[in-house]
């Protein structure tokens, strides 16, 4: 009897063994198809646009810009951008995706949009490339469950007419091509790109706003607070109609995402981003009391909140857009080193190996918050560097000795060194205050030489100003 136990309680070792095994091998096999997968789409997205090809790419699942779904930059074996992609919701369920296809310089050449489509046979993945003046570059099939012949029919013969087409106005069709169904599924797609092709998620909630809005421009991006970035929103003849001043804020139940309006002084609303997929009820609820605020001055705005009707996180956020729309260039410029700065004194030169000067800063009271030191150094003779050149930064440094903020200004290195460095800024940096030098172990940790060169600057800003309490 024992013995039977004995070897039941082995076959149970085993078998449990061998089940968490298995997990552990789908869950890293899930991993590579995936990555598999994207390289595959992002392969594609860059072919349609005669980019070379990608040896790997960074992919970022969490875009600041609200209305992304994801974006990924492709590099060459070098680490030297290729080119980038910027993936964003669409309204309509035809469309499972539109695509910003960028070249390694920044410039938009063009928009992909991914239909997926059922016929009698099964799935047919269709992407209709246009360039930046709507005309089709290429309609591709991507993927298919029809008739291997049937498809290759339509790829040989059938898609080439639509190339060079206004998709606004596309005036071939054809009506005897052999394989119905999967042409079918090629008109849906083409269709279903024109209209959609001025579709813009954060558009349609700009018009909330601005009716005649006709498209928009990131003018500012914001590193600290609660606000996003400055939004400048258009009319088709190009007037320039007021702001949007994007806001975020987590609470106990959710992150709060909303879209605060100002024009010319006058408060044109708040309403929450993208609500039919984002928001809450209770959330929706909230902001429906707002609505008696839209069109009164800013400054009756502010005078009429009252948290016993209004909530208390939606006024600190319409607030906060209502400060950033009322700064000027330079203060806009003060704010991102220190949020709270109100003031600050001429720059100060200073003899040092690393920082060449400072600046003080004030709050609103004029009580000190803390200084900015403009640093650089040379990463030209640091073992380990890749190109090497001068690391120019920026580090706002709070009273206290905690760091408020990083920048970096200028950099010689490699473009895959550079981009370590924004990420590890991004990552560690951005938005948060108050880390001190300890912090700065973490945030550098496993990092390149180039960031171990941005941190030397950092350290040298923290001692100095730590060096102040005697004074």
């Amino acid at each position: 009897m024992l013995a039977k136990l004995k070897m039941a309680l082995i076959l149970c070792v085993i078998g449990a063994a061998s089940g968490l095994g298995i997990v552990a091998v789908n869950s890293f096999t899930e991993d590579i198809i995936e990555q598999n997968r994207m390289r595959e789409q992002l392969e594609i997205y860059f072919d349609l646009y005669g980019l070379d090809m990608p040896d790997s790419f960074d992919r970022d699942d969490e875009p600041r810009d609200i209305y992304c779904r994801w974006e990924a930059v492709g590099y060459d074996a070098d680490r030297n951008r290729i080119g980038r992609i910027v993936t964003y919701c669409v309204e309509d369920e035809r469309v499972s995706e539109r695509a910003e296809v960028f070249d390694k310089d920044g410039n938009l050449l063009g928009k992909v949009f991914r239909v997926e489509h059922t016929n009698t046979f099964g799935l047919v993945v269709t992407l209709v490339a246009l360039d930046t003046n709507n005309e089709i570059i290429e309609v591709r099939i991507a993927r298919h469950e029809n008739t291997p012949t049937y498809v290759r029919r339509i790829i040989d013969n059938h898609l080439e007419p639509f190339k060079g087409q206004d998709i606004n106005d596309v005036s071939f069709y054809d009506g005897s091509t052999g394989a119905t169904s999967t042409y079918g599924s090629i008109i849906h797609a083409v269709r279903a790109t024109a209209d959609n092709v001025v579709d813009d998620r954060a558009l349609s909630d700009y018009r909330v706003f601005y009716p005649d809005a006709a498209y928009y421009e990131r003018v500012f991006e914001y590193t600290l607070g609660c606000i996003d970035a400055r939004i400048a929103v258009y009319d088709s003849d190009d007037e320039l109609l007021g702001h949007v001043y994007p806001a975020w804020r987590a609470n106990d139940h959710e992150e709060i995402a909303l879209n605060i309006a100002i024009s010319e002084g006058t408060f044109k609303g708040v309403r929450a981003a993208r609500p039919d997929d984002r928001a809450s009820e209770e959330l929706l609820q909230a902001l429906e009391k707002y609505e008696e605020l839209d069109g009164l001055p800013i400054d009756d705005v502010e005078a009429d909140f009252d948290e016993t009707v209004y909530d208390p996180t939606i006024n600190h956020l319409v607030t906060q857009a209502i400060i950033r729309c009322q700064e000027s260039d330079e203060q806009r410029e003060m704010r991102e080193y220190f949020l709270w700065s109100r003031g600050w004194d001429d720059l100060v030169e200073i003899d040092h190996e690393i920082l060449q000067s400072y600046q003080a800063h004030y709050d609103e009271d004029g009580d000190l918050l803390g200084h900015v030191y403009h640093g650089e150094i040379d990463t030209s003779g640091l073992s380990g560097a890749y190109d090497g050149g001068i690391l120019k930064a920026s580090v706002a440094v709070f009273a206290d000795g905690t760091v408020s903020s990083v920048h970096l200004v200028a950099s010689e290195e490699s473009d895959f060194a550079t981009r370590t460095l924004e990420d590890n800024i991004r990552i560690f940096f951005e938005r948060s205050e108050g880390i001190d030098k300890d912090g700065l172990a973490d945030a550098f940790s496993g990092s390149t030489t180039t960031a171990s060169a941005f941190n030397e600057i950092v350290e040298a800003a923290l001692d100095y100003e730590n060096a102040r309490e005697g004074d």
